[in-house]
């Protein structure tokens, strides 16, 4: 069993997202860093089980009734068990009655948390990653309690420290490729959407707001596919990043789309940072 003692400031459980239902609107969910959630699955793969805690800024306090073996990506937190501070993107062992605590992020935004172990939450649509109103809750609350499906057998050693270089995590150059709708953009539009500087003015789990202004004569289109990544231009001249719980529609130019890095990195950036757009051959 797994206690929810303090919950941070936004802390979710998400899976591997609920592909297969973009149809009747759902969007996909899913990590909003891509890497550091799949570094922690690989790390400890157990059965088909890919439910993992997504911690933005400050992270949880857990109690774990039983031993339970773990391990914290992503951005750089402090991480204690017990109230002894241990490394991240290594394997521990906590012991049966074990308080986890995960601080407030130092580099990044958001941390992955992964137990050897199946959490007990509802299965919807085929996922298991928060979303609402298609889940009831769209973040853990203290006194939540997860039951959990441990191994048959805990290993008595822990794994060396993963070497991972998390240089993407800060980097303000992203990647993209042309979207659907760049030739509609004069040259001059263009230009200026790649060698200017956006300001983060917000962000959240379904986008992000960049600052600036880019004039377009275009209004609205017809409703087309959103995918996270995609860099939009509303006809007010605001861009917008979509992410994991994004709209999966939407009428907006679809101008850019981030590679998976950038995608990531972009994840781990808060209101204020400085990005550029470096567009990628097709």
């Amino acid at each position: 069993m797994i206690t929810v003692e303090s919950s941070g400031y936004f802390t979710t459980i998400q899976d591997s997202g609920r592909a297969g239902y973009r149809h009747l609107g759902v969007p996909v969910a899913g990590p909003m860093d891509r890497m550091a959630f799949d570094l922690a699955i690989n790390t400890l793969p157990f059965y088909d089980d890919t439910c993992i805690f997504e911690c933005t800024l400050i992270g949880p306090r857990l109690h774990l009734r039983k031993a339970l073996r773990f391990v914290v990506t992503g951005a750089t937190t402090s991480v204690l068990l017990n109230g002894v501070c241990v490394a991240m993107n290594k394997v521990h062992t906590a012991p049966d009655n074990s308080t986890l605590e995960l601080g407030r992020v130092q580099r990044g935004i958001r941390s992955y948390l992964r137990f050897e172990a199946v959490l007990d939450t509802p299965v919807v649509l085929g996922s298991k990653s928060f979303y609402t109103p298609v889940t009831p809750n769209n973040c853990i609350q203290k006194g939540d309690s997860f039951g959990v499906q441990l191994p048959l057998m805990l290993p008595t050693k822990n794994h060396e420290p993963i070497t991972l270089d998390q240089d993407y995590i800060d980097e303000g150059e992203l990647n993209v490729t042309p979207g659907p709708d760049w030739a509609i953009l004069s040259e001059g539009q263009q230009t200026k959407l790649l060698e200017e500087t956006h300001i983060i003015e917000a962000q959240n789990r379904m986008g992000y707001r960049l600052s600036g202004t880019i004039q377009t004569d275009t209004n609205t289109l017809l409703s087309q596919l959103v995918l996270p990544g995609m860099v939009q231009l509303t006809p007010g001249g605001k861009l917008l990043v979509a992410m994991a719980d994004c709209q999966v529609t939407g009428g907006y130019l679809q101008v850019l789309q981030l590679d998976s890095k950038a995608l990531a990195g972009l994840s781990q950036q808060r209101e204020g940072t400085t990005i550029v757009f470096k567009i990628q051959p097709t």
